[in-house]
Order: structure tokens, then sequence, then C-alpha cells
């Protein structure tokens, strides 16, 4: 073997490009999810206000806490308080007290999806569907980069 280097930057370039199909593959099912709402809906902001529980053999989704008009006055500045599970809810890690961003149906408030998550705690897992294809784009452009580079 005349050439290690290009062996090995042959594997790194094939697993950048394998990890950048996985992250693809995994932030696009997730935005597959924020369709399910059927309109592009308003965004605003929320927080985790139960996450999901266990009672004898029911399980419960997590609840998500959010502002927005009343339900038969779509024009009303967003006063009420809903408490909800979103429609995407197995899409997303998400724990008690985690600020959130959320999408609402215009005409029926009460119908959400969380389009991203947010937490400043160490260790806990952020969650933003357009970071993660970005990233997955960039290493798929990376390793094929690299594997061009190897035969130049």
């Amino acid at each position: 073997m005349d050439q290690p280097w290009l062996t090995i930057t042959l594997i790194t370039a094939a697993g950048a490009v394998a990890l950048g199909i996985s992250i693809l593959r995994l932030a696009l099912g997730r935005r597959r999810a924020l369709h399910r709402l059927g309109v592009r809906g308003v965004r605003t902001r929320g927080e985790v206000a139960r996450s999901a529980r266990r009672e004898g053999p029911t399980i419960h989704p997590p609840q998500v806490r959010y502002k927005a008009p009343p339900v038969d006055r779509p024009d009303a500045p967003p006063t009420q308080t809903y408490r909800r599970t979103p429609l995407n809810h197995e899409s997303h890690p998400l724990s008690a007290g985690v600020p959130v961003v959320l999408r609402y149906d215009p005409r029926d408030p009460r119908r959400v999806v969380v389009a991203h998550t947010k937490d400043g705690r160490p260790g806990m897992v952020s969650y933003s569907a357009g970071a993660n294809m970005t990233w997955g784009v960039f290493f798929v452009l990376f390793g094929v980069a690299m594997g061009v580079w190897a035969f130049l």
C-alpha cells in the first residue's frame, strides 16, 4: 500500500456522507411531522407544561402551554392560554420546563405543532429541523468534496 492516506481519506469521506444522509433522513421525517397542522400556522412561543408520563397501563403524551387568540375570534389578541398535546409530540424530546416555538392553526388555536425546542441546560437536547437539515447537507457535501480531493 503506497498511499495509506488515500484509504484513510476515502473512509473518512464515506463516513461523512453516511452521517450526513442519516441526519437528513431524521430531519426530513421531523419536518414532515410539521405538516400535520395542514396550514402554515401562526408562530408563537410557549413551554412544555408536562412531560410524557405513565399512569398504570395508560401513557399520557406531553403537553405544551402557550398563548393564542380565543377559538371563536382569530383576529383578537393572543390572551387565551392553552394547554394542549402537540400533533407531533412523538418527534421531539419534550421534558417539562423546556421552551418551545410552536405553530398553531389560526382557525382553531387548539391545534398546535412544535416547530423547534431550545434547552439551555447542559446535556439537554435542543431540536431545530432547519439546523439539522443544514448540518446534514454540510456533511454530505464535505464528504463528497473530501472524496473528490483525494483523487486530485
